[in-house]
């Protein structure tokens, strides 16, 4: 890549140059009315009138005024808003996060950080509005959460036998000025893995910090599911083909991007765990109350004017669905070229199942088992509830065309697959309400994954849709008669899936040249009495 954005707040300022941001100066309740404000643009407009929303006038349902800003909706409010993070043209996206995840580049450490202009710790993080309360962390579902939680909270944690750093966006339910809860949804993976392997080493602590306000293609990194074995930061140096500077934390061995706008640092015990939520998560239902991890804060290093940095997820579509529907098709395209399954051309996780659950693979000319082999690796090594293999002339993008793929491309008895799959215990269809889904001991709740195999069995007949030549027509003749603006849905035309001969095809140029008798004089001839055979 080019340039780069190299900081949110330069990123923000050409967001509001293009039309692409809304400032909001009248006074606004980050606990009752932020969220809710930005919300009613995924509910009500289209995906291309979106916009990042910056409040600059912020009170909470105590009275205070808080002097820290809120930005929401900056990094994925569409997918035009996503691709200007990247600074990359839309069609461009696939290939740069392709680039990132194939030459991932090392980070380069700094003395020096304006994340650390400012730094609270001591007493002064326990004072009233002295530690997290000082900051405007939004109330994300209100009238059902039970707290603030930060949505734009990358933690950072490390390895303590490699020292490799993990970067992962997990919420945070503020608790008191100096403790923070975190839930960790996914065993053996990211920070859980971590804190796991801290424990097994004797060690009573796990080094902790959360990372608010990093420049975009540091958050893009953050929100994609990265394999245990690479760091995000390296990839998020892939995204801008050039190291990102880290920083030494204040109080804690632990690196941190270095243009953050706040960073909050401290220790999670890895052997106490406390009742965490409820919280409204992505798959579009409030996520119950169990026990979880907790990080005790021992400091708060921010820039001197610092923005913060919110997310927008729950119900689907939102902020976090664009960003997982992104960067996980294309974490999930590379991992199945990794295993050599050449004939895979794109991965899809549908925005509408929080793109998380459903999953479409495009094939062009699969070998074998490929479709099968591609599923079940997504599935077992990634995420997907249920996966769908489809062909190449299928939008993938598009629920319906996967639809109607598995409606007259699949038959159950030969092209369905139930399997095991790692546990989501935020799936509220896994266990009862009340129920342990396992994240603190005990067995995890069962989770299986449906595959189906809807790429044709063998050559059909064309699209009964009309040849393109004649849609093409069609269009014209429209836009003469000044109708509407059209919004075509491929397929618009029909076209041969290889179950068409030479003799059908006259046959059709025939009718469209208005000498149908002919082949009317042609059939006559193969008439035969009923019920015998050739």
């Amino acid at each position: 890549m080019g340039s780069y954005w190299h900081t949110l707040r330069e990123y923000i300022e050409a967001l509001d140059k293009v039309g692409k941001l809304q400032r909001v100066t009248t006074p606004i309740n980050k606990d009752t009315e932020l969220h809710p404000l930005v919300r009613l643009q995924f509910r009500g407009l289209q995906e291309s009138q979106r916009k990042a929303f910056l409040f600059e006038n912020i009170i909470d349902s105590m009275g205070r005024k808080h002097d820290i800003p809120v930005i929401v909706g900056a990094l994925a409010g569409s997918a035009d808003i996503y691709a200007m993070g990247m600074r990359c043209d839309l069609a461009d996206i696939e290939k740069v996060w392709k680039k990132a995840l194939t030459n991932p580049i090392e980070p380069k450490i700094v003395a020096k950080a304006d994340c650390q202009e400012i730094v609270i710790t001591g007493d002064e993080l326990k004072q009233p509005g002295g530690g997290l309360g000082r900051l405007p962390i939004p109330i994300s579902t209100p009238g059902f959460d039970n707290a603030p939680y930060t949505t734009a909270g990358h933690w950072i944690t490390k390895d303590p036998d490699n020292g490799m750093h993990n970067m992962g966006n997990y919420r945070g339910q503020v608790k008191a000025e100096d403790r923070i809860g975190v839930l960790l949804g996914r065993l053996n993976w990211g920070m859980r893995y971590h804190i796991d392997k801290w424990r097994e080493k004797g060690e009573k602590y796990t080094p902790a910090a959360i990372v608010i306000g990093a420049p975009p293609h540091v958050t893009y990194a953050a929100v994609t599911r990265i394999p245990n074995d690479q760091c995000e930061y390296d990839v998020a140096g892939g995204l801008i083909g050039q190291p990102i500077d880290l920083v030494k934390c204040v109080t804690q061995d632990l690196l941190v991007p270095a243009d953050s706008e706040i960073v909050i640092e401290g220790r999670v015990p890895n052997d106490l765990v406390e009742m965490e939520g409820a919280f409204g998560e992505f798959p579009g239902y409030m996520a119950q109350r169990d026990y979880a991890f907790f990080m005790e804060v021992t400091a708060i290093t921010m820039r001197k004017k610092p923005i913060y940095l919110s997310i927008l997820s729950q119900m689907p579509p939102s902020e976090s669905s664009k960003m997982r529907n992104i960067g996980r098709a294309a974490a999930g395209l590379r991992m199945l070229k990794a295993a050599g399954i050449e004939s895979v051309v794109q991965v899809e996780y549908l925005e509408s199942s929080g793109s998380n659950a459903i999953a479409a693979v495009k094939l062009k000319e699969p070998k074998g088992d490929d479709a099968k082999k591609a599923l079940r690796i997504l599935a077992e090594k990634f995420m997907g509830k249920m996966l769908v293999a489809v062909d190449d002339d299928i939008d993938v993008k598009d629920a319906d065309n996967i639809l109607w793929a598995i409606a007259y491309r699949a038959q159950p008895f030969r092209d369905v697959e139930v399997v095991e799959a790692p546990s989501f215990p935020l799936d509220p269809a896994a266990v009862p309400p009340g129920e342990t889904r396992g994240l603190m001991g005990g067995k995890p709740p069962r989770s299986t994954a449906v595959l189906i195999d809807a790429t044709r069995p063998w050559p059909y007949p064309p699209l009964s849709l009309p040849k393109k030549e004649f849609m093409d027509r069609a269009i014209e003749i429209w836009r003469d008669l000044q109708l509407p603006p059209l919004t075509l849905k491929p397929p618009y035309f029909g076209y041969s899936l290889g179950d068409w001969t030479e003799e059908e095809d006259k046959e059709a140029v025939l009718a469209t040249q208005g000498r149908h008798y002919e082949t009317g004089e042609k059939q006559a001839k193969s008439r035969k009495p009923f019920g015998a055979t050739d």
